[in-house]
């Protein structure tokens, strides 16, 4: 038997949040060739003089509200490779590497003069080593390494343009459209161990423009049609011992990869999807109605997923050159009954609290009239005493969430039992919550904290039916607990002062 324990929520109308495309400010003057988030900014590299508004050369920051120059880069050429580490962001261009520290930009060998005699493109650290790769063919062919003061070989390098590199299982994963790296024939993808060169499989057929790591599994886009001597079309992963095919059939080479939401992205010059598509199973599936035109590059910054390239139309809307793809966080289903103390023949009302906006609902009442429901807030009978379970599953683009309260509803026969005796099997208190929170709970279990976005703020275990809380370090606001355990998963929304 339970005591009602009361809350006050602010979630009474849950928000319906669609996957949407939308410009950011008002795009850029032309190309968008890279994307990278360094120091709570997101950089911008390519073409365009003007982006935003703002007059600026190759180079700009998006602060998640507008746009800002960084350095002028006018005396150069366009932007087209950006890396970040924690200290300080990479700018590859026509013939050098420069890096800006959030408030100065340098050039790498110190001087202004080219250190290459074309486009760099490519950079990562290995082994605490800064290696550059792009379209150069002297002093080095088309891969580098920066020791300090000047740039030194990877053997005989690489006979053609390195589009990418990045760590990979403890060597340095390398592709392009080079066939031979060393001097070994690894045909567009290449390992360096940090003194040779060795390859990988049989290789692919074709450029390799891009690298991604999805689910500790490596991903390769670009123009290929064939892995390991088999069908493959633009995308494909590496096994552990070959490359092999990736998703249903593309028309046109991939170009810009990336994980969002868990889920995997790919962009490029296809048209069917429109330029970008998410893979699902086998399937590359459409991302609303896509882009008008070539996606470069994708990056992940303030939970949207943003792209840039060369088009003007991303979701149907104008977006010059760049726009950001967003889908909501997943709900976290949470939810309060009105009375959880009936007699025979009463009825309580039951409320979605789920954070970060529900779109669809499906409540199970087993016992109850109805026994199930759609509704954000339905009415439910009980006719004979017992206790009852209720289960929640909230449903909006970014995915569902399922919540049950295993003794959400008790039916007493009402003999006259004195509310004073009456116990609470899951309680918060004091309500609204300042600092020290007493839980009681069915029995031990694990306890998460969740914010309104979705996000767990404090994890802890019960071990017994009690148990106290320290919330000081949580910030005002509204917050789920979720208890899980003796056979129970239940929610319940509360606020801090």
């Amino acid at each position: 038997m339970r005591i009602l324990l009361f809350l006050v929520f602010l979630f009474s109308v849950p928000t319906v949040i669609a996957q949407t495309w939308t410009p950011v400010g008002s795009g850029a003057s032309s190309s968008v060739y890279a994307l990278e988030p360094f120091n709570g900014e997101l950089y911008a590299g390519g073409l365009f003089t003007e982006i935003g508004g703002v007059n600026t050369s190759y180079l700009a920051r998006w602060n998640g509200t507008a746009w800002n120059s960084v350095a002028s880069l006018i005396t150069y050429m366009a932007a087209d490779g950006l890396y970040a580490n924690d200290t300080a962001l990479f700018i590859g261009d026509l013939g050098r590497v420069r890096f800006w520290n959030g408030t100065n930009l340098y050039n790498l060998t110190g001087v202004s003069s080219a250190s290459f005699n074309s486009a760099v493109n490519s950079m990562a650290h290995f082994q605490d080593t800064l290696y550059v790769g792009g379209f150069f063919s002297s002093p080095l062919p088309h891969i580098a390494k920066w020791n300090g003061t000047s740039y030194d070989p990877l053997t005989t390098g690489c006979n053609a343009q390195v589009s990418e590199l990045a760590p990979f299982q403890g060597q340095l994963f390398a592709c392009g459209n080079f066939l031979l790296a060393g001097d070994s024939l690894v045909a567009h993808t290449a390992l360096w161990n940090g003194t040779t060169w060795n390859r990988m499989g049989t290789g692919v057929s074709d450029d390799v423009f891009v690298s991604c790591m999805f689910q500790d599994t490596l991903y390769i886009g670009g123009r290929f049609t064939q892995a390991n001597g088999l069908p493959a079309s633009r995308v494909a992963k590496w096994n552990g011992s070959q490359w092999v095919r990736v998703g249903g059939t593309l028309n046109d080479y991939v170009t810009a990869m990336t994980v969002y939401r868990g889920q995997f992205y790919i962009g490029g010059a296809f048209t069917t999807p429109n330029h970008i598509a998410r893979l699902s199973g086998s399937a590359w599936l459409p991302v609303g109605i896509g882009c008008n035109g070539n996606v470069r590059t994708m990056e992940v910054f303030h939970d949207s997923l943003f792209v840039g390239g060369n088009f003007t139309l991303a979701g149907g809307d104008s977006a010059a050159n760049i726009a950001k793809w967003h889908v909501p966080e997943a709900p976290v289903a949470a939810f309060d009954v009105s009375s959880a103390l009936l007699c025979p023949n009463g009825c309580t009302t039951f409320t979605d609290n789920s954070p970060n906006g529900v779109s669809s609902w499906v409540w199970s009442f087993p016992g109850g009239t109805p026994d199930n429901s759609t509704d954000s807030m339905p009415t439910v009978c009980y006719a004979a005493p017992g206790t009852y379970p209720v289960t929640l599953t909230v449903i909006n683009d970014g995915g569902s969430d399922t919540a049950t309260d295993s003794a959400a509803v008790e039916v007493d026969i009402c003999s006259g039992l004195q509310p004073a005796s009456i116990t609470e099997e899951f309680a918060i208190w004091p309500v609204p919550v300042q600092q020290i929170v007493q839980l009681l709970l069915p029995g031990s279990g694990t306890i998460t904290i969740h914010d309104v976005q979705g996000r767990v703020v404090l994890q802890t275990r019960s071990l017994g039916n009690r148990t106290v809380l320290d919330t000081s370090a949580l910030p005002a606001g509204i917050y789920v607990l979720r208890y899980t355990g003796n056979g129970a998963s239940i929610s319940r929304t509360f606020i801090k002062e």
